[in-house]
């Protein structure tokens, strides 16, 4: 019989592993490998498949789980903050002191705000929205301060 390349790479990874650990913990051990045909085009069903010929047997929901888990985590490891980052519960808000190489930053009193409205998932990040009140003060404090352009007709002020 002759196997494709990734039934042979999925045997031999599960060949390394302990069988008696849990589907999920051998399908993050085989992700790498996973991710690497996901980028080339290879569909989801395809790579299930697969698997199945390398003898793991998943079901799509826990395959799907299982993904989207181990792709956050890799996120964090990366340094990428979660989408859905809650503010301390003890209402302290860490923050650093400008320097000459560290800007302060522009004041954002509404974190969490989409750029765009395309999906419904945009309209649940605004029902999540956080917003500052303390920091939106600030804004609006350095609004006022702030010279304001006069785009007004001249003849107007004659």
């Amino acid at each position: 019989m002759n196997e494709s390349p990734p039934i042979t790479r999925y045997r031999a990874a599960l060949a390394t592993l302990d069988p008696r650990i849990s589907i999920a913990a051998q399908l993050r051990a085989l992700f790498p490998l996973i991710e690497a045909e996901l980028a080339a085009g290879v569909p989801h069903s395809a790579v299930l498949d697969d698997l199945a010929a390398a003898g793991l047997t998943v079901q799509r929901s826990t395959y799907a789980i299982t993904l989207y888990r181990w792709r956050k985590a890799q996120r964090l490891q990366a340094g990428q903050p979660p989408a859905n980052d809650r503010a301390p519960s003890d209402g302290t808000k860490q923050q650093t002191a400008p320097t000459k190489s560290n800007p302060p930053q522009a004041l954002d009193a509404i974190q969490g705000r989409p750029r765009n409205i395309q999906t419904p998932g945009d309209l649940r990040k605004i029902r999540d929205m956080r917003i500052d009140l303390e920091a939106l003060r600030r804004e609006g404090l350095a609004d006022r301060h702030q010279p304001v352009e006069d785009n007004s007709n001249p003849q107007e002020k004659e």
